[in-house]
């Protein structure tokens, strides 16, 4: 995967041409608290940029012509970080002014398309400051401030001439209040527990774009078309969006050369576009303007996305992407600007970051965070009240890719793989949350996993070296789309695996946009630069692989039914509250007896429910390709296993109609598949009481009975007395039992 891509960085006098020479305006930022950028404080506007040169200018613009350029005062600089205030002066008409705009006339430079030698454009008054734009110069070089809040030029996605072009700050926007509800300031984190969520990822353009999705062209691709599609999300059962870069980026793509080229070099855009949003050009303060249904308010259409899956129950968390290159404060501060400013609920940080400094920061304290992993980053969960405890735990999570690669190679029958099964399906750290899935961004799409053996990047024009070669998938067969039936059975098959492999394991699981109804990138296990079919969700895909969307959506609301396949604190394999059984057991053909040698794909895990106040299961995993009978572990007295999912019983969809108990205690699992056996009620059963045994007494126990009344009436010693009542109830007794 391509992560880093480079950014546009023009003058607009050069129309389509970018200039190779960049400014750093990041490395040389103080360690402070308060964001840089345009503030607006009482009667005056504040620009602070952090920029490593000996002169910087504040470059002012009237509809993309410059109209006046003032120079930051180097006395008030502090190292790197250069400040400017410009008094505001109120007009008669009442808009806003000041000494830097307040003149008879100025010059103004033409666009590029109509500048001729000598030739100049004039006018008579300049704007009032807040419908102007800005930027900022340095060493001859243009540039957009790295910290502003919202942009303008970039209204349509991937535009080769608006990528190129350097984005202004419209001075009047960004200090303007956003509109939001009356709600808004009650608006709050929801804090779903990680064991009670189901996390869905995708693209906010891709996810609607698509004109099988049903919804306007103005909507498709937008903030407002993930608000759309809200009750399709909550059928699902999805708890929490994940979205991938929501925030300005450049999406053309320019030649790779090294930062260090030691040429001035013009490039123009190669005309391949970064889809995904990882770039380390990226506006990380600002709402992409091209994901808002009208292009005009990012902001407030963000906001009202947070706001409305807040409503209905619903998380968001945002991907956000730095390098070593970036400071850890301004990190931070990013990431604080999207709790305070957006009420989002996470954040998922990709590339390198500060993890020691961002746990212990308490503006992100009872924040969910995710990263690669935390392990070693943070000890374990302190004590309820201590005065140490400035953040619980399991707020943090690990975003896990281990879970993913271990499951794909058990889930195709690789050889020594139970032990890690049985390490996989209880997994569930007591200081962090563990995010597992199956298929995500980067790599090939569930469905993907199970047509193709090897990556098909061609489309990349990258020769097919991107992306990795270790996808640990298998075509079942045959390579891509296939008409034999007997595969196509047997894709299937494995389809209901894979999402049983994911649902039925401790963690917390999350789904890629797509992989519920079998989308497909067609073997491409990297499209990071495809802005179309190939990306963006086919929705006709619900209607023709219902079957598929039908079990997924039975997958998720049967774990979310079942707490003991979600539970908020680790298993043990104990029986810690001495209910008989511990919380989780492992099991092989036999009961009781796990076998892990690396021939064996065979596995039975029982969840005890008293753990969780739920019902009792059995999980038969046969990843071999060969039938295996299992013999079941006995349930408690009164109770026998009954089948609610056998993922070969094709005719069903997988999904027992109803709860029928089994007649033995054995079950044939076919090759290939993965059985839930529950614990229900037999019918059969009938207590045996006291009352029932007296009733089965027979003529003979009566006699019997008989006889030792009146031995105890003979003349005997009391020793020879008792000796006889004594021998008498042993009889009675055992005859009673039927023994």
């Amino acid at each position: 995967m391509t992560m880093e891509r480079n950014a546009a960085g023009n003058d607009d006098r050069a129309e389509g041409v970018v200039q190779r020479k960049r400014v750093d305006t990041r490395k040389s930022q103080q360690g402070r608290d308060i964001m840089l950028g345009l503030k607006k404080e009482n009667d005056h506007y504040i620009f602070e940029a952090a920029v490593r040169t000996d002169q910087l200018f504040l470059n002012l613009y009237h509809k993309n012509r410059r109209v006046r350029q003032i120079a930051f005062d180097p006395a008030e600089r502090i190292g790197d970080v250069w400040h400017l205030e410009l008094p505001i002066e109120r007009a008669e008409d009442g808009r806003v002014q000041s000494q830097a705009t307040k003149c008879d006339a100025v010059e103004l430079e033409a666009p590029a398309d109509r500048k001729r030698a000598g030739a100049k454009h004039h006018a008579a008054v300049v704007p009032p400051l807040d419908e102007l734009s800005y930027c900022y110069e340095a060493d001859g070089h243009i540039f957009t401030d790295p910290n502003g809040t919202v942009f303008e030029g970039r209204k349509s996605f991937g535009n080769l001439r608006d990528g190129v072009r350097i984005l202004k700050t419209p001075i009047g926007e960004a200090t303007a209040i956003p509109e939001s509800s009356e709600t808004w300031r009650e608006d709050r984190a929801l804090e779903l527990p990680y064991e009670d969520s189901i996390i869905y990822r995708l693209h906010v353009r891709g996810f609607t774009e698509h004109s099988s999705s049903g919804l306007d062209h103005d909507t498709r691709g937008s903030f407002q078309g993930i608000i759309e599609k809200i009750p399709y999300l909550e059928a699902l059962g999805v708890t929490t969006l994940e979205l991938m870069p929501p925030y300005e980026f450049n999406e053309v793509m320019l030649p790779d050369y090294g930062h260090d080229h030691p040429y001035e070099v013009e490039l123009r855009p190669t005309g391949r576009i970064n889809y995904w949003g990882f770039t380390q050009d990226a506006l990380q303060l600002a709402p992409k303007s091209s994901f808002t249904s009208d292009h005009k308010n990012p902001r407030n259409e963000f906001r009202k996305l947070v706001q409305t899956l807040h409503a209905h129950g619903m998380e968001l968390v945002v991907d956000l992407y730095f390098t070593n290159e970036t400071l850890p404060d301004y990190i931070v501060n990013v990431m604080r600007y999207w709790r305070i400013h957006y009420h989002v609920d996470g954040i998922h940080l990709i590339g390198a970051a500060p993890y020691g400094v961002i746990a212990r920061d308490p503006w992100l304290s009872r924040f969910k965070i995710w990263a690669d992993s935390w392990q070693g980053q943070i000890e374990e969960a302190p004590a309820h009240g201590s005065a140490s405890a400035t953040r619980p735990g399991r707020y943090l999570a690990d975003y896990n890719d281990g879970f993913q690669n271990d499951m794909r190679r058990i889930l195709k029958g690789d050889e020594s793989m139970l032990p890690t099964l049985m390490q996989r399906v209880r997994e569930n750290p007591s200081n962090r949350a563990s995010i597992q899935y199956m298929a995500n961004v980067s790599g090939m799409s569930l469905m993907d996993v199970l047509r193709y053996d090897r990556k098909h990047n061609e489309a990349n024009h990258e020769e097919n070296r991107d992306g990795t070669d270790q996808n640990y998938s298998w075509n079942c067969g045959e390579e891509g789309p296939t008409r034999k039936k007997s595969i196509k059975l047997l894709r299937k098959r494995m389809w209901r695996n894979a999402w049983l492999l994911l649902m039925l394991s401790q963690g917390t699981p999350l789904i890629n946009a797509g992989d519920e109804f079998g989308q497909t990138h067609l073997g491409n296990n990297n499209p990071y630069c495809q802005d179309n079919a190939l990306n963006w969700l086919d929705w006709r895909l619900l209607q023709q692989n219902q079957e598929l969307y039908e079990f997924a959506r039975f997958a998720i609301h049967f774990r979310k039914q079942h707490p003991v396949f979600h539970q908020g604190t680790p298993l043990r394999q104990m029986d810690y509250r001495s209910v008989g059984i511990p919380d989780i057991s492992f099991h092989g053909e036999n009961a009781w007896r796990p076998e892990t040698e690396n021939f064996r794909r065979q596995l039975g895990v029982l969840y005890a429910g008293a753990y969780a106040e739920d019902e009792t299961f059995l999980v038969l995993y046969n990843l071999h390709w060969e039938k295996h009978t299992f013999l079941l572990a006995h349930p408690a007295q009164g109770m026998k296993w009954a089948m609610v999912i056998d993922t070969a019983r094709e005719e069903t969809n997988g999904i027992a109609s109803r709860e029928v108990p089994l007649p033995e205690d054995r079950y044939t699992v076919e090759p290939r598949s993965i059985v839930v056996l529950k614990a229900v009620k037999d019918p059969a059963f009938k207590p045996k009481t006291v009352h029932s045994r007296r009733k089965k007494r027979s003529s003979t126990g009566a006699a019997v009975s008989q006889a030792g009344i009146q031995a105890a009436g003979d003349e005997k010693t009391e020793a020879d007395s008792r000796a006889a009542r004594e021998k008498q109830s042993i009889h009675i007794t055992h005859y009673a039992e039927g023994e």
